[in-house]
C-alpha cells in the first residue's frame, strides 16, 4: 500500500514538472512572437538611440567649431574659375555669447562690421561706407558677405546642436579619414538651407566637410575644415575652405593671430554703438 502510495505521489510530481516546463516554454514562444509582431518597436528604439548619439556628436563639433575667446584676426580670400582673387582682411573680437567681425580691405578700409550676440543666433550688420545698419532676420541671414561664399550665417557659430536635428546616416571616408556621416535637418524651416550633410571625424570630431543642400536639396555649397592647431588643450580649425559649386568659386578663410589675454567692454557688443568711430 505504502509502496502505490510513493509511486502516485511520484507519478504527480513528474506531470507537475512537466506542465512548468511547457508553461516556461509557452512564455518564452509568446515573448518570441511578440517580437517578431512588432518589429517597429524594436526599430524606433533602436532609432531612438542612434538619433542620442548623432545629437551628442554634434555637440562635439559645435566645441571644435567654437571661436577662441580674446582678439582673432585673419583674411577671407575669394577665388573665380578665371583665377581672380580678392582678399579681405578680418579681425574679431570673442567673447564667451557675443562676436563682432570688422572686415576691411587694402582699396576701401573698414567695409562692414558684423555683430553677432546670443552665441551668433542675432545678426546685425553695419555698412560703414553707407553708413546703414541692417538687422539680419530670417532668409536674410543666407545673404553673401561681401560677394564671398560665405553667408552671415556661415561665420555666426551658432550651434548646430540648436538648430538641427542629427541622424547617423552611415561611415565615409574622407581625407584619408574614417568618419561619421550625419544628416541635419534644420528644426526651423524657411532658410536657404534644406539639408546639411556632415562628414565628422571618428578620433578627433572635427568636421572634415559639410555640404549644404537648397530647399529642394541640391547640394549648393561644401565647406572643409582644412587645417587645425592645439591650443589651450583644444583643437581650433584655422583654415576653411568653402565651394560653391554652381559658381565654381572658392572662398577661404585662415585664421592666423590669437591673443585671448584681451578683454573688451561689454557695451562694444550693443547694435547701437557698431556707428560709433566708423
Amino acid at each position: 500500500m505504502q509502496t502505490e502510495t510513493s509511486e502516485r505521489a511520484v507519478k504527480s510530481i513528474n506531470v507537475f514538472q512537466s506542465k512548468s516546463r511547457l508553461l516556461k516554454t509557452a512564455r518564452i514562444l509568446a515573448v518570441v512572437l511578440v517580437m517578431f509582431a512588432h518589429p517597429a518597436h524594436v526599430s524606433s528604439q533602436a532609432s531612438r538611440e542612434i538619433e542620442l548619439t548623432a545629437q551628442e556628436i554634434l555637440a562635439r563639433v559645435d566645441r571644435i567649431l567654437e571661436y577662441p575667446q580674446g582678439l582673432m584676426k585673419g583674411k577671407l580670400m575669394h577665388i573665380t574659375p578665371d583665377g581672380r582673387s580678392s582678399v579681405t582682411t578680418l579681425a574679431a573680437s570673442i567673447a564667451e555669447r557675443d562676436f563682432l567681425f570688422v572686415l576691411s580691405s587694402r582699396d576701401r578700409g573698414n567695409e562692414v562690421k558684423i555683430l553677432y550676440n546670443l552665441g551668433g543666433e542675432d545678426i546685425w550688420v553695419y555698412d560703414i561706407h553707407a553708413v546703414k545698419l541692417f538687422h539680419k532676420l530670417g532668409i536674410d541671414k543666407y545673404d553673401a558677405v561681401l560677394g564671398t561664399n560665405y553667408s552671415f550665417i556661415d561665420l555666426s557659430n551658432a550651434d548646430y546642436q540648436n538648430n538641427y536635428n542629427a541622424s547617423i546616416t552611415g561611415n565615409a571616408f574622407v581625407k584619408g579619414f574614417d568618419t561619421y556621416r550625419l544628416k541635419l535637418d534644420p528644426i526651423f524651416k524657411g532658410g536657404s538651407y534644406g539639408q546639411l550633410t556632415m562628414y565628422v571625424g571618428k578620433t578627433d570630431y572635427v568636421p572634415l566637410r559639410i555640404d549644404f543642400h537648397d530647399t529642394d536639396n541640391v547640394r549648393i555649397k561644401s565647406l572643409a575644415v582644412v587645417k587645425t592647431k592645439e591650443r589651450a588643450g583644444r583643437t581650433v580649425p584655422v583654415r576653411y575652405e568653402m565651394l560653391d559649386i554652381m559658381k565654381g568659386t572658392v572662398s577661404i578663410m585662415e585664421l592666423s593671430e590669437f591673443d585671448e589675454s584681451v578683454t573688451f567692454d561689454r557695451s562694444m557688443f550693443f547694435h547701437q554703438r557698431l556707428g560709433d568711430n566708423g
